[in-house]
């Protein structure tokens, strides 16, 4: 009987251990079920990379990542990957790690290309792709820095609302202040104010007289000139201006006959004799006159007894 214990207590826990084998390697990707052939990617850096996430193709889980670690020497990390034999991968395959959804899990993406068949253990290349969060930080960076940009401006506009309306208090302050001063002087004046109003009705009362003053006044001066106005447009200026150009035309004829010689004034104006005997003449009317007056007794007898002077021989 206690031997029967042992060998069920044994079988179950040799149970026991394979089903945690099982559900070990489970949890960690491995398809125990499947025929599986293992390759290796290298990455800088595998930014959340776990061990048994899914490797896919064209969206379709193909392998999970068996393993990784680190390689010191040359500054990276070596990913071990569990991928179905029936994927065909050439040694071009390019393994993208890209982001599972907007979660931030990891995955990796095979981009199979033409090339030879690859095999089994073989290194592919490992990419990096731009996943979602990194697009959108890249798009965002640039809205951010416009924001950041915005926020200083706002903040300057700010300060600037802030000095306005100290002046505006300022302002308002001094209007209420001149307001009072107005409001003052015109209770002070008013008075004053109400005579000037008076004046100044009496004033266009005074006017408006004067003016219907003037009307009536300039009236018949006014009708008198349109009749003189009239009367002017009666007269026939064209029979004057007609003896005005014939009485030119005299004048012009006179004058030509005098520059001709002909007539009086003619003879007068083209024969300088008239004017040498008359220069001469009055240069002898000179001499006699100097004469009379040197020896008038020449000229004139007078005796004061009647007797007549004797002239010595």
């Amino acid at each position: 009987m206690n031997f029967k214990r042992e060998a069920k207590v044994g079988l179950l826990g040799l149970i026991g251990i394979v089903i945690f084998y099982f559900g070990f390697s489970y949890l960690k990707g491995s398809d125990l079920f499947s025929t599986t052939q293992s390759y290796r990617v290298y990455y800088k850096d595998v930014m959340g990379l776990e061990v048994s996430n899914p490797v896919t193709y064209s969206g379709v889980v193909v392998g999970r990542v068996l393993g990784m670690k680190p390689d010191y020497e040359k500054d990276r990390v070596e990913v071990t990957l569990a991928i179905k034999k029936e994927v065909k991968l050439t040694s071009n395959t390019l393994v993208l790690l890209s982001d599972d959804g907007l979660i931030g899990g990891k995955l990796l993406k095979l981009k199979i290309q033409a090339g030879e068949k690859a095999q089994s253990g073989q290194e592919l290349k490992g990419e990096i792709e731009s996943g979602l969060m990194q697009m959108m930080q890249t798009k965002l960076d640039p809205t951010l820095k416009n924001v950041d940009s915005l926020t200083v401006t706002l903040t300057k506009v700010v300060g600037e609302f802030a000095q306005t309306g100290q002046a505006l208090k300022v302002l308002l302050a001094s209007a209420t202040t001149s307001t009072a001063g107005v409001n003052g002087i015109i209770a002070n004046n008013s008075k004053n104010l109400s005579a000037i109003t008076g004046n100044a009705a009496v004033l266009t009362q005074n006017l408006n007289t004067l003016t219907k003053s003037l009307d009536a006044q300039l009236k018949p001066i006014l009708e008198k000139t349109g009749s003189f106005t009239d009367s002017l447009s009666q007269v026939k200026l064209g029979s004057t201006v007609n003896s005005l150009n014939a009485t030119i035309k005299d004048l012009q004829g006179v004058v030509n006959g005098i520059n001709e010689g002909k007539g009086t004034l003619g003879k007068l104006a083209g024969n300088d004799s008239l004017y040498v005997n008359l220069d001469k003449t009055a240069a002898s009317l000179n001499m006699l006159l100097s004469d009379m007056k040197s020896n008038p007794r020449r000229y004139v007898h007078f005796s004061l007894f009647g007797g007549k002077d004797k002239t010595k021989k």
